[in-house]
């Protein structure tokens, strides 16, 4: 290992920035300039004789003192990257904030750039310990690793955010021990917003079209839908928080740690061998669409297809949904409509089911096979 290196501690894993002085010559202070904000971030250093230990490697330009602004805005941006490529496929990684109490117990702010996740960060953890600003990973079993990165603060007029390290602006150490996920909450700041803040329970198949946007390489887990479905039912319902000012949010963090009971769910997958539905108009089968996963809960079906994207079923959608992928005939999704929500007033029932099929293979939910002649 360099002594130039700067060695993180990101997610769980290390992240190893690695200075290639071939265009510039170490200058100390820039240096120091580029690791200042990682402070709160770095690995303990190696003791005499400790092996040096395995790391993603960034390798970085050194940079010359006109380009040293730029280098460090956007170093932070690539040693995140490679925070979360290093542990593809083994956390659920979610684009939030965090900040953890006093028992471990973190609250996962969930949201896309915007959304006022730093600043959440910055002013919630004035009180409780600051996890992240960016990224959250947890475990399958709820730990969550912390990535104490810089905030990224927007100045006016300047190009470039400013990176700065949590204790530099008074954020919170963490307690000692592991940390836990205490709960996943949706962030919707309104600046139109008029009254306080609000929390709102959400079912699971409604919060997941919000969360599966914010993962990264969710499609590398086993089963991801049930894999966060799992961490609801030991962290509690997932919420959304209705805010304008950060501030406002404070006082609901205590209401946010508190456990709900989540509604059941079940895994709606398809079987094994599914023949499909025969359309009735014409030679093709209705069949269920490769998917990396489906759950239900509420009466909504959350499937999400091999291109990622989360498609919630509502109404007659989820029975539909279910018949087909348990085996079931056309005749057979006819019968289980029918007993579920009777015939319809003014069409007949099987041009109706017809229509919501073709509708559901047109989202790509179901595939239309033509049939063998």
């Amino acid at each position: 290992m360099q002594t130039s290196d700067i060695l993180l501690s990101a997610l769980g894993g290390l992240v190893r920035i690695r200075f290639d002085f071939s265009e510039h010559s170490l200058d100390e202070s820039r240096l120091n300039a580029l690791a200042a904000p990682w402070v709160d971030a770095l690995e303990p250093p190696l003791t005499s004789g400790d092996a040096e230990p395995s790391a993603v490697e960034v390798p970085w330009m050194f940079p010359d003192e006109e380009g040293l602004t730029a280098s460090i805005a956007e170093l932070s941006t690539h040693a995140t990257l490679a925070a979360i490529e290093g542990r593809r496929g083994e956390l659920l990684m979610l684009h939030a904030a965090g900040i953890a109490d006093e028992s471990g117990q973190v609250v996962a702010f969930i949201g896309p750039s915007g959304r006022g996740k730093t600043t959440l960060s910055h002013t919630l953890g004035q009180e409780y310990g600051y996890v992240t600003d960016e990224t959250v990973g947890i475990e399958m079993d709820g730990e969550v690793h912390p990535y104490r990165k810089p905030l990224s603060v927007i100045r006016s007029g300047e190009t470039y955010k400013e990176q700065i390290a949590p204790s530099v602006l008074g954020l919170k150490e963490l307690p000692s021990g592991r940390l836990r996920l205490g709960g996943l909450c949706l962030v919707e700041r309104r600046s139109d917003l008029q009254g306080p803040a609000t929390v709102t329970n959400l079912g699971l198949c409604e919060a997941l079209a919000g969360i599966v946007p914010e993962a990264s390489y969710l499609a590398e887990l086993e089963r991801p839908l049930q894999s966060i479905a799992r961490l609801v039912d030991s962290c509690g319902t997932i919420r959304q928080v209705t805010y304008r000012e950060a501030a406002d949010v404070l006082a609901l963090v205590p209401q946010l740690l508190a456990v709900t009971e989540p509604a059941p769910w079940e895994a709606v997958l398809p079987a094994e061998s599914v023949q499909g539905a025969r359309h009735p108009y014409v030679l093709e089968v209705f069949r269920p669409a490769e998917v990396l996963d489906a759950v239900e809960a509420d009466g909504l079906t959350a499937v999400l297809d091999g291109n990622r994207v989360v498609h919630v079923l509502d109404g007659v959608g989820p029975v539909v949904w279910r018949s087909l992928v348990s085996g079931r005939d056309f005749a057979g999704v006819l019968e289980d409509v029918e007993r579920a929500f009777g015939a319809p007033p003014e069409q007949e029932l099987e041009a109706a089911l017809t229509a919501v099929m073709e509708s559901l293979a047109a989202a790509g939910v179901f595939r239309r096979v033509p049939m063998e002649v």
